[in-house]
């Protein structure tokens, strides 16, 4: 359950997701919570059916419910929509936005050059370093501890979490989320091997991170080498991801926990890799992709295939190799007998 500082009628969350409902008096909500521990003043939403039971024992206040809904509930506001849990967390979303509105704040023990450049209404918490010819959008939050270093560029409504690290020249676009642990810009792992020593190759390029990105935990994404390392608009990495240099990936793209790609690898616009897959450098994924779990890809991938393990190859296939695999010992058995009886 989430209990909020600020109640919302019935007439209000109706704004707030665009629906109707018939009611007989306003009501007012003051959190969110499970069917199973809901009370007078919950939102809640049903929409698979396997919880039926748990939704006719609820004490809910407001349930989002499918169109087709028929069970009488006298005690309980009803909102029916197309899509429950989506017009919930329509509604989820913007309570948390009146909730966390940004108000205008810097901590008495952040360190800002006087060059910097600070909007209107931005949070600046403990700690937090910010060097010079840097620039923080307008309602932006940036919590305790952060690290910005120099010429970075930050938009407007974009929110660290405690403890990220921008470096040098970097570019982070607007509604963008950051949460803990994130280092954007860090060196790209570059080498040459010469006389019989690692030599590091300098890293002079930068991140750019479009609008409505958001970026898991841990995460790191490194700056490329001459250019950019670059993610577009509406694109999604999960908790310890690793983005190598010089890589480019789309538009509404995900990228889940422990996804590693190698420098120079181009990922395409609304592609899906699942979690600890390892993407092999300089290759190319189209758009519409899907990547299995702990795939390994060696090769690019053309546009709309879906490919899983390693080295990753057609799902189908894959999923016929690993039916066929079970099959072995009873075929080597068969084998060997067969080898008997020939002597």
């Amino acid at each position: 359950m989430k209990r909020f500082k600020n109640p919302l009628s019935t007439e209000n969350i109706l704004k707030q997701v665009g629906l109707e409902s018939v009611y007989s008096k306003e009501k007012y909500f003051d959190n969110v919570a499970q069917l199973t521990e809901a009370n007078q003043a919950s939102v809640c939403f049903f929409e698979n059916k396997k919880y039926v039971d748990h939704l006719k024992e609820t004490k809910a206040g407001l349930i989002f419910v499918p169109e087709d809904f028929d069970i009488d509930l006298p005690q309980t506001t009803i909102i029916k929509s197309p899509q429950p849990y989506m017009h919930f967390m329509i509604l989820l979303k913007a309570w948390l936005a009146l909730e966390n509105q940004v108000i205008a704040f810097i901590a008495e023990s952040a360190v800002i050059d006087k060059t910097v450049k600070i909007g209107e209404n931005v949070f600046i918490g403990e700690n937090v370093v910010i060097s010079k010819n840097s620039s923080i959008g307008d309602h932006s939050k940036i919590e305790a501890n952060c690290v910005i270093k120099e010429n970075v560029e930050i938009g407007s409504h974009t929110h660290f979490h405690p403890n990220v690290v921008i470096y040098q020249d970097c570019k982070i676009g607007n509604y963008n989320i950051l949460h803990s642990g994130v280092v954007i810009g860090a060196d790209g792992f570059g080498y040459i091997f010469h006389n019989n020593e690692h030599h590091k190759v300098p890293q002079v390029g930068n991140v750019i991170l479009e609008d409505n990105v958001e970026i898991g935990a841990n995460s790191c994404v490194d700056r490329g080498t001459l250019s950019s390392t670059i993610i577009q608009a509406g694109t999604k990495l999960d908790n310890l991801v690793q983005v190598g240099h010089n890589c480019k990936i789309g538009k509404n793209t995900v990228l889940c926990a422990q996804v590693g790609l190698a420098g120079s690898t181009e990922i395409g616009n609304v592609v899906f890799i699942a979690g600890q897959a390892g993407l092999a450098g300089h290759l190319k994924v189209e758009d519409y992709v899907q990547i299995g779990a702990q795939s390994g890809v060696t090769n690019s991938i053309k546009k709309g295939e879906k490919v899983f393990g390693t080295p990753a190859i057609d799902a189908k296939l894959r999923k016929k190799i690993m039916v066929s695999e079970k099959k072995l010992p009873e075929i080597a058995k068969a084998f060997k007998r067969e080898q008997r009886e020939r002597k």
